[in-house]
Formats: structure tokens, sequence, C-alpha cells
């Protein structure tokens, strides 16, 4: 004969060892969100329901509520002191297009009720950033056309990428990690965005974990995230929201190479025409003082003086002008360098980079038989283990 406890305990085993991780699609309802933080609530489809449990420690990207139809994951077990089994979730989900819409336009109320979108909050965008961090997939379009953008536009601005996943299972949390990551780097700003998709695939940009990673930047961020039309949480937080990747491409280089070019250029050519100017200036007035009737030899120095003048105004435009075209040539070349340093020139050759542990492997590490290595390629990012 066994006891309740007993068999509870032999029910317990056989069901959380068969059953373990699974996951679920229901609708809500009497959702509880108790003040010690833990959720409880059931989920129910039109035959059955089961109840559900969401410990206080695992966060959530949207606030649930009563009708919402989401999907979760999590473990199977049972509760002895009311003999009834439930699912302790891990993960939740809305499970379509119109409650993702509900989740986004709550969440987005609570961070505007936060201020996290004050105008006041915003910093400005440097003028001329030179040091700029990029946080996207290594394997997207978004990298290459953003990568492209800057280097065709100004050649003297270094760009810091950290490759970092934009959708699926632990890509928020990675992207939380590159904004902390890239403001340990004195970047003068931050890109963090993607290609389009649907608003499943974009959903990661609408966490709370990284509107706070955003908020709390150091560091002012430029958000472009899909395509123009698509609106993120991440949008409303950052600094500056760019219609697409390469929009923020061109906002960071908004002056150019050629503008700086150029402007060495009028800034010669100003500063000729100030010395000519204040030449002629003081030419005139020593005309002016010239009497007629002063002797020969002091018309003669005075002319002479006027000849040393006119060499010197030579002199100090040739200078100048030297001074210009050797500044030019060097900025020319500080881009030539600085483009030969490409980090992304390898790929470009056909070249992978290798990672392990998340760091890149330098000559001076050793490996090991079944050491798992993450390779890097320009369209492609696999992870593999050397053979034994």
């Amino acid at each position: 004969m066994l006891t309740i406890s007993e068999i509870t305990k032999k029910i317990k085993k056989v069901l959380e060892n068969e059953v373990g991780e699974v996951e679920l699609i229901g609708e809500i309802s009497n959702f509880v969100h108790h003040q010690s933080g833990h959720k409880y609530f059931v989920l129910k489809d039109s035959d059955a329901q089961i109840s559900a449990v969401m410990w206080a420690s695992t966060k959530l990207s949207f606030i649930p509520k009563n009708g919402m139809k989401v999907v979760v994951r999590g473990n199977i077990e049972i509760y002895p002191p009311q003999g009834k089994y439930q699912i302790i979730c891990k993960k939740m989900m809305p499970a379509g297009e119109g409650d993702l819409y509900l989740a986004f336009e709550a969440l987005k109320l609570k961070l505007q009720e936060k201020g996290y979108f004050e105008i006041s909050h915003k910093r400005p965008i440097p003028n001329l950033p030179l040091k700029v961090g990029i946080s996207t997939s290594p394997t997207g379009a978004a990298i290459h056309d953003m990568h492209q953008t800057i280097s065709r536009r100004n050649k003297l601005i270094n760009i810091y990428f950290r490759p970092t996943l934009v959708q699926g299972d632990g890509s928020s949390e990675d992207i939380v990690k590159a904004i902390n990551e890239l403001n340990t780097m004195n970047c003068d700003i931050i890109i963090i965005g993607r290609g389009g998709g649907s608003i499943e695939d974009l959903w990661s940009y609408n966490t709370e974990i990284v509107a706070d990673a955003i908020y709390e930047s150091k560091t002012p961020i430029i958000s472009a995230v899909g395509h123009e039309s698509d609106f993120t949480i991440a949008d409303f937080v950052a600094d500056i929201r760019a219609s697409t990747p390469t929009a923020a491409a061109e906002l960071v280089s908004s002056i150019t190479i050629d503008d700086i070019v150029n402007f060495l250029d009028n800034s010669t050519n100003m500063m000729n025409n100030i010395t000519k100017d204040r030449i002629n200036w003081y030419k005139d007035f020593l005309s002016s003082k010239i009497d007629k009737e002063l002797s020969k030899p002091l018309k003669d120095k005075i002319n002479i003086f006027n000849q040393l003048i006119d060499y010197k105004s030579n002199f100090i435009n040739l200078v100048v002008s030297n001074r210009i075209k050797h500044s030019k040539a060097q900025v020319e070349n500080f881009g030539l360098r600085l483009n030969s340093n490409d980090p992304m020139l390898p790929l470009n050759k056909g070249y992978s980079l290798l990672k392990y542990q998340g760091k890149y492997i330098e000559s001076n590490i050793s490996l090991n038989d079944y050491d798992e290595i993450e390779i890097i390629r320009k369209n492609e990012q696999i992870k593999v283990k050397i053979g034994g």
C-alpha cells in the first residue's frame, strides 16, 4: 500500500523524466503578478488547460495579459501540495502578430512613462566621428553595406565591429553585451541594427533589456533596424533613428573626405586673398605717402622695399600652398593606410577569422583535440570541433 506522498513522488519522477522540457501554445487566463515578482497563470486551449508559473528571475520582453495567445517553453513538474502538474516557464513570447503588436504597444507605453523617449535625454551626434562602433550580424548584408558606405565616403573613420546575434534565442542578451562592450572602446558613436524582416524577426530590438542598455549607454547610439517602414522600441530610445543600416552609415560619414579636401582648398584661397589684400593695402599706404619732390635716393629705397614686399608676398603664398599640399597628401596617405588595415579585407579575399572561447585566435594560442572553435567567413559563421 502506498501513501499519497509516495504515489505523488512516483508520478512526479515519471512525468518529469518522460516529458521534460516542452514548448506549448495557448491563451493566458487568470494571470496574477504576485508582489514577490513571480507570475502565476493558466495556459489553455479549446479542450484543456495547464497551470503555469514564471519565476521573478525570468525576464520578459513584453507585458502578459489575459486573453493573449503566447508560446511558452519550460519543464513539466508536479506540485505535490496540490497534487497537480504545471509548467515552469523559462521563456514566453506572444504567438501571433496581433499579440506581438499589443506587447509592443504595452512596452512602448511603459518606457514612455519612464521617460526613455524624452528629447532632453537624446545626445547630439558628432559632426565628424572618427571611431564608429557597429553591432550587427557578421553574415548579413547590413555590415557589408555599412562598411562599404563609410569606407567610400570617409576613409579616416575607424570601424569597431562587434559581431552580434540579431534574432532568435539569446539575441537580446547578445545585443546588450555588444552595446556594453562598444561602450568600453571609447567610440564616438555606436550603430546597432540589422536588415529588414517580419515583426518576429525584429523582436529582439523590442525587448526591455535592450531598451535599458540603449538608455544607459554613455556613447550616443543610432538605431538602424530593418527597412524605412519598420519601427522598433530601440528606435524610440536611441539618440537618433536611421531608416536603414546604409542610412546610418551615411549619417556618421556626413562629412566626406571630399569635404575635407575642399575645406583645405578653400582655406588656402582665403589665406592667399587675405595676404594679398593686406600687402596691397600697405603698398597703397606707402605710395600715398611718397612726396613727388622727395629726393631720388629715398624714392629708390621705397621702390626697393616695394619689390621686397612683392617678393615676400610670393614667397608666403608659395609656402602656404606647399603646406596645404603636404597636409592633403598626409590625409590621403592616412586614408590609404587605414584602408589597408581594414578588418574585412581578409574575409573579402577568402580568408577566415577563428575564435576560441569568444576570443580571436592568435599565433601563440595552442589548441587541443575536441576544442570547439568558431570560423567566421565573409558570408557565413559556423562552429566546429577539432578532430581527435
